[in-house]
């Protein structure tokens, strides 16, 4: 029950600042473009560069970004094909792109923190690394299939600037560098910075949608995909690995059950206003979701997450 109330709370606090950014977006004309660029290129580097190397990582560890993409990916390949089946157009490409990501960062990611030790957070931080590359590379590929333009998106999956903070804090990590004990203080006040500005820009980001559009039939598809088809992968390669693998440990398992619960991702509104393919109906879904997790997300965390000690 304690695991239910904390991230019932925690996710009840970050709608509450969506709804502060969507207000904003409206009533206040506040620029979301600005928000979102120091977010991107400074507050979202200095959390990811902090995560990995508070933590002692082995090589080993990174193995979890690579099996985050490929779940991802190999998902993503699924619904595209089964999609197809009730969509000829561009329908498909979205939720194919949508079935593979998910709001793991701005929405999860302060639930992680305060559930995880420091070692566990790492590991969701990996993957939620694969989750990030998957999105620019594959998922955008979906988008983009009739522009060309996957070249592109390679090159920004490349340059961007919270994957290169990572990975170097990753091998700073490795070679056993720690951060100094005077930057906790600072590294705390950005991981908060870093999801209250991210709840913030959803809900700008929902502002700018003139109309919501409710295609039932394409929000069910999209709560399938994120809802249903998600969590089972993931379950499914986790009982794989308990049973009969043995890769992994409790840590892993953790971390991946709760990239797996996240609700659908607002930056698939942005991809879809970019190559206009449904934005409207994206929004809609997005947004549904966010309050469908107030209940989702606390009932799997407590059910499916082991060995937690909350003090």
């Amino acid at each position: 029950m304690a695991i239910f109330s904390l991230v019932f709370l925690k996710v009840l606090s970050s709608l509450l600042s969506v709804g502060m950014g969507f207000l904003a977006g409206k009533y206040s004309n506040v620029e979301r473009d600005s928000i979102a660029s120091f977010l991107f290129y400074f507050v979202a580097p200095v959390v990811f560069f902090a995560i990995p190397t508070n933590a002692k990582l082995t090589v080993t560890s990174l193995g979890i970004t690579v099996l985050a993409f490929t779940l991802c990916s190999l998902l993503s390949v699924f619904c595209y094909w089964l999609y197809g089946k009730i969509w000829q157009d561009e329908h498909r490409n979205i939720l194919a792109l949508s079935s593979g990501t998910g709001n793991s960062g701005y929405v999860v990611l302060p639930i992680a923190t305060a559930l995880f030790d420091d070692y566990t957070l790492s590991i969701y931080a990996l993957g939620l690394m694969g989750i990030a590359i998957y999105e620019a590379s594959v998922g955008c590929y979906y988008c983009a299939m009739r522009t060309g333009n996957f070249k592109e998106s390679a090159m920004k999956v490349v340059r961007l600037p919270i994957l290169n903070a990572f990975f170097f804090g990753c091998a700073m990590s490795l070679m056993g560098f720690n951060l100094p004990g005077f930057l906790d203080e600072f590294t705390n006040d950005m991981k908060s910075v870093y999801s209250i500005l991210g709840m913030v820009t959803i809900g700008l980001a929902l502002s700018r949608v003139n109309e919501f559009e409710f295609d039932w039939k394409f929000i069910g598809a999209a709560f399938s995909s994120k809802f249903v088809f998600y969590p089972i992968v993931f379950n499914v390669f986790i009982a794989l690995d308990r049973f009969i693998f043995g890769w992994l440990n409790y840590s892993y398992y953790n971390a991946l059950q709760l990239l797996c619960i996240a609700p659908l991702a607002t930056n698939t509104i942005v991809i879809a206003s970019l190559y206009k393919i449904y934005p409207e109906k994206m929004a809609t879904a997005v947004l549904i979701s966010l309050v469908f997790v107030l209940i989702y997300m606390p009932i799997m965390a407590t059910l499916f997450l082991t060995n937690i000690q909350i003090s």
